[in-house]
Protein backbone atom coordinates (compact mmCIF):
# COMPACT_ATOMS: atom_id res chain seq x y z
CA UNK A 1 0.00 0.00 0.00
CA UNK A 2 2.90 2.34 0.66
CA UNK A 3 4.04 2.06 -2.95
CA UNK A 4 0.50 2.73 -4.16
CA UNK A 5 0.12 5.81 -1.95
CA UNK A 6 3.57 7.06 -2.89
CA UNK A 7 2.88 6.71 -6.61
CA UNK A 8 -0.48 8.40 -6.14
CA UNK A 9 1.18 11.37 -4.48
CA UNK A 10 3.47 11.76 -7.47
CA UNK A 11 0.50 12.20 -9.80
CA UNK A 12 0.53 15.98 -9.46
CA UNK A 13 4.21 16.22 -10.33
CA UNK A 14 3.80 13.85 -13.26
CA UNK A 15 0.66 15.53 -14.60
CA UNK A 16 2.40 18.89 -14.81
CA UNK A 17 5.07 17.30 -16.98
CA UNK A 18 2.71 15.16 -19.08
CA UNK A 19 0.27 17.91 -19.95
CA UNK A 20 2.68 20.48 -21.30
CA UNK A 21 1.79 23.93 -22.60
CA UNK A 22 3.33 23.20 -26.02
CA UNK A 23 1.05 20.15 -26.54
CA UNK A 24 -2.24 22.01 -26.29
CA UNK A 25 -5.05 21.73 -27.33
CA UNK A 26 -4.88 17.97 -28.00
CA UNK A 27 -2.36 16.96 -25.28
CA UNK A 28 -1.43 13.75 -27.12
CA UNK A 29 1.51 13.01 -24.80
CA UNK A 30 -0.55 13.38 -21.63
CA UNK A 31 -3.53 11.42 -22.90
CA UNK A 32 -1.30 8.70 -24.37
CA UNK A 33 0.57 8.24 -21.09
CA UNK A 34 -2.67 8.16 -19.09
CA UNK A 35 -4.15 5.52 -21.41
CA UNK A 36 -0.92 3.57 -21.04
CA UNK A 37 -1.09 3.69 -17.23
CA UNK A 38 -4.73 2.60 -17.24
CA UNK A 39 -3.92 -0.27 -19.61
CA UNK A 40 -1.06 -1.47 -17.40
CA UNK A 41 -3.40 -1.31 -14.40
CA UNK A 42 -6.05 -3.38 -16.17
CA UNK A 43 -3.50 -6.01 -17.17
CA UNK A 44 -2.23 -6.10 -13.57
CA UNK A 45 -5.78 -6.71 -12.29
CA UNK A 46 -6.30 -9.54 -14.78
CA UNK A 47 -3.00 -11.18 -13.81
CA UNK A 48 -3.84 -10.78 -10.12
CA UNK A 49 -7.31 -12.26 -10.63
CA UNK A 50 -5.89 -15.24 -12.56
CA UNK A 51 -3.22 -15.85 -9.93
CA UNK A 52 -5.72 -15.67 -7.04
CA UNK A 53 -8.02 -18.15 -8.83
CA UNK A 54 -5.06 -20.50 -9.39
CA UNK A 55 -4.00 -20.35 -5.74
CA UNK A 56 -7.58 -20.86 -4.51
CA UNK A 57 -8.07 -23.86 -6.82
CA UNK A 58 -4.82 -25.40 -5.58
CA UNK A 59 -5.92 -24.96 -1.97
CA UNK A 60 -9.31 -26.51 -2.78
CA UNK A 61 -7.58 -29.56 -4.25
CA UNK A 62 -5.07 -29.98 -1.44
CA UNK A 63 -7.22 -29.08 1.55
CA UNK A 64 -5.59 -29.45 4.95
CA UNK A 65 -3.29 -32.33 3.98
CA UNK A 66 -0.74 -31.51 6.65
CA UNK A 67 -3.36 -31.62 9.40
CA UNK A 68 -2.71 -28.17 10.84
CA UNK A 69 -4.51 -27.39 14.07
CA UNK A 70 -6.46 -24.12 14.44
CA UNK A 71 -3.58 -22.39 16.24
CA UNK A 72 -1.10 -23.31 13.49
CA UNK A 73 -3.51 -22.17 10.76
CA UNK A 74 -3.98 -18.89 12.61
CA UNK A 75 -0.22 -18.37 12.65
CA UNK A 76 0.03 -19.16 8.92
CA UNK A 77 -2.16 -16.17 8.09
CA UNK A 78 -2.81 -15.94 4.34
CA UNK A 79 -0.77 -19.10 3.77
CA UNK A 80 -3.30 -21.18 5.70
CA UNK A 81 -5.08 -23.85 3.64
CA UNK A 82 -8.47 -22.36 4.58
CA UNK A 83 -7.59 -18.81 3.47
CA UNK A 84 -9.12 -17.71 0.14
CA UNK A 85 -8.25 -14.66 -1.92
CA UNK A 86 -11.11 -12.52 -3.25
CA UNK A 87 -11.46 -9.53 -5.52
Amino acid sequence: MAIHIGAGNLAGAMASNFYREQDKPKYLLGHGLEIGFVSVGLVAVLVLRWNYARINAQRDREGNEKGHCLKEMSELGDRAPTFRYML
